[in-house]
């Protein structure tokens, strides 16, 4: 990774964190307020999905240190869960963009889901 898209990279790491955590936040919100549901159900619906949400957190940055080699695959599992904006993307130089647009058509062609962790 050259070193401008090394410092885009580094600057939209806790953008992109700050998004998953407020994604997580909202659709706990969304099942705090869900009045379809008792409030025992609610308060176990909510600590289900923040149990699911450190997992996702720790599986989209945990096991990713903040090093140059791991950043184009960092990079691809961000714009993968739709952390990175297109605009945000466009920002990198075109030998990444190709690359990570390469490796998220061939996911698409070969029908790859995002692995959940155990």
């Amino acid at each position: 990774m050259n070193e401008s898209d090394w410092k885009l990279y580094s600057a939209l790491r806790p953008v992109a964190h700050e998004r998953m955590c407020i994604r997580i936040m909202e659709e706990v919100e969304r099942m705090v307020l869900d009045k379809s549901l008792t409030p025992y159900e609610r308060i176990e619906a909510s600590e289900e999905r923040l149990k699911a949400g450190q997992q996702e957190l720790y599986w989209a940055f945990g096991v990713f240190s903040h090093s140059r080699s791991e950043a184009p695959a960092h990079l691809l599992g961000l714009c993968t869960h739709e952390l990175i904006t297109s605009e945000e993307l466009a920002g990198f130089s075109e030998e990444t963009r190709a690359w990570i647009e390469e490796c998220l058509a061939h996911r698409e062609i070969h029908g790859i889901e995002d692995l959940e962790a155990e």
